[in-house]
């Protein structure tokens, strides 16, 4: 698979920062020592962190080498690491365990979320947001047209990659760990200027697996085109010549009591 591009995005780096923010505002923990981001891609949300505690040691770990380089580049002055999630040192704990917008893309949650829960300290915790979108009308678009005649033989099992799940799902794992966490689900309403910027925030996250599933860029670019024309049909276009895309997520932040 070819790699991250911070670029493309960065593109809507507000909005992909927003549900960091949030998660961040609800982690009732004064003063942590130490702060994990997995998954930090181009840093915008190590950063918040790094705000928020400033007196924390904050480090983001990303198994991308262009998103390590992006977020060296533009928080120099933060910790970064290029290494995969499932490599963390089984040793090491943190006060904080943080994550944005990274587990749908690592499977086996019901063993994932328990590991990672072993990497924060006793009165530590563990901050996850994952989004919630797979009924949305751009993603669904992206199935149908993964899964046609005319793109199966490279796409067909695409969706076998992402793991989106329920709250209700994520209640079951939290509640064997602890008995102390929040969860709730948000959906974000963004504006975005017309349909084709739709594909423009599919293609650099959720729709890049497909992507990189497909022989050429002539195909890339036609297969976009065929999402592309099932989201016109599904989102309308308002008064003032915007489009309206919802994104739902969910987040949860599970304390460890000391024993």
């Amino acid at each position: 698979m070819s790699d991250w591009n911070p670029s493309n995005y960065l593109k809507f780096k507000n909005e992909r920062t927003q549900p960091s923010k949030d998660l961040i505002s609800r982690i009732a923990i004064e003063n942590p020592k130490s702060i994990l981001d997995l998954g930090c891609g181009p840093g915008n949300s190590t950063k918040i962190l790094a705000d928020k505690w400033p007196k924390a040691i904050v480090i983001g770990i990303d198994n991308s080498p262009e998103m390590i380089k992006k977020a060296k580049a533009d928080y120099p002055y933060l910790s970064w690491v290029l290494s995969d999630i499932s490599k963390l040192d089984t040793g090491s704990t943190s006060d904080i365990v943080f994550s944005n917008a990274t587990l749908q893309w690592l499977g086996n949650h019901e063993t994932l979320i328990p590991k990672l829960f072993k990497h924060v300290n006793k009165d530590g915790a563990l901050a996850v947001q994952v989004p919630a979108n797979q009924n949305e009308p751009l993603h669904q678009a992206l199935l149908t047209v993964s899964k046609s005649a005319k793109w199966k033989e490279y796409t067909g099992n695409c969706d076998q990659l992402m793991n989106y799940r329920s709250s209700e799902y994520y209640y079951a794992i939290l509640s064997r760990l602890t008995q102390s966490f929040e969860l709730w689900e948000t959906t974000y309403i963004h504006v975005l200027d017309n349909h084709r910027a739709l594909i423009e925030w599919y293609k650099s996250t959720g729709m890049r697996l497909y992507l990189n599933a497909l022989p050429n860029d002539s195909a890339r670019t036609q297969f976009e085109e065929d999402v592309l024309d099932i989201c016109k049909k599904e989102y309308k276009i308002q008064e003032n010549g915007k489009i309206l895309y919802p994104f739902s997520r969910v987040f949860f932040v599970a304390y460890k009591e000391k024993a």
